[in-house]
């Protein structure tokens, strides 16, 4: 899959994320765990699902899963904070680039208790002939990060590269581990990068996977001005 070029035709073709209503969560959570805090609203979390298609049903997987070539894929999130929200690819080879929003997109901000789809209804992702582990790197955020825009007007999304967050060798999945932020070097400085915590999804599971921010003390999972939360779906390619 090479996500820089399918994600961004897709995207630019159909005009950017689809809002459509949020899943309803079960009742009975448990308050401290990432699906428990974004569903009470105790912290800023988010929910993400990964779809395959099958036949011509989209089935939630495990993001951890292997892919083939020919695979065909749709991610859906939900945020349960208003804020903003960047897709960042980053290839095997180190290479990065923002992928939405790109130049010329719709707002990418994002409402509370509203589902996202990317690619928008109607189309999906399929995994080509290239084998790796391509990562969307995701970043959490209350207000626009100048250094995501830049590169978006300036570099038609394109941040360089990096040896260190080289993703042929990283197993797949949702992870919060050794997730570098994408930030260019001379901006890393102006910019606080919250740990979060995470409850992957799994095949099957429509409730797919949560991520917060710890809520220490009840008082401190929310992001606040000059902050961001990263993580990273990881999808394998063999």
């Amino acid at each position: 899959m090479k996500p820089t070029i399918k994600l961004l035709s897709a995207l630019a073709l159909l005009g950017g994320l689809l809002a459509v209503p949020g899943i309803a969560q079960r009742k009975t959570v448990q308050k401290d765990t990432p699906r428990g805090l974004f569903t009470t609203k105790h912290a800023d979390a988010m929910n993400v699902v990964i779809f395959k298609l099958e036949g011509e049903q989209l089935i939630p997987v495990d993001p951890g899963r292997e892919f083939k070539q020919g695979d065909q894929i749709k991610l859906e999130f939900q945020s349960n904070f208003d804020g903003y929200i960047y897709f960042v690819n980053i290839q095997p080879s180190g290479k990065r680039r923002v992928i939405f929003p790109y130049a010329g997109a719709a707002d990418n901000s994002v409402k509370a208790d509203q589902r996202y789809q990317i690619p928008p209804a109607g189309d999906v992702i399929e995994f080509d002939a290239e084998k790796g582990t391509e990562v969307l790197q995701v970043i959490m955020s209350k207000e626009r990060v100048n250094a995501f825009d830049a590169a978006i007007k300036d570099s038609d999304g394109w941040l360089g590269e990096t040896a260190s967050s080289a993703a042929a060798e990283l197993q797949g999945g949702i992870t919060n581990q050794n997730v570098t932020p994408a930030i260019p070097a001379q901006d890393r400085d102006k910019i606080r990068s919250r740990d979060i915590i995470l409850q992957p999804g799994q095949d099957k599971n429509k409730q797919g996977s949560y991520v917060a921010i710890p809520d220490k003390g009840g008082s401190g999972g929310r992001l606040k001005p000059g902050e961001i939360a990263p993580f990273e779906i990881r999808l394998k390619h063999t």
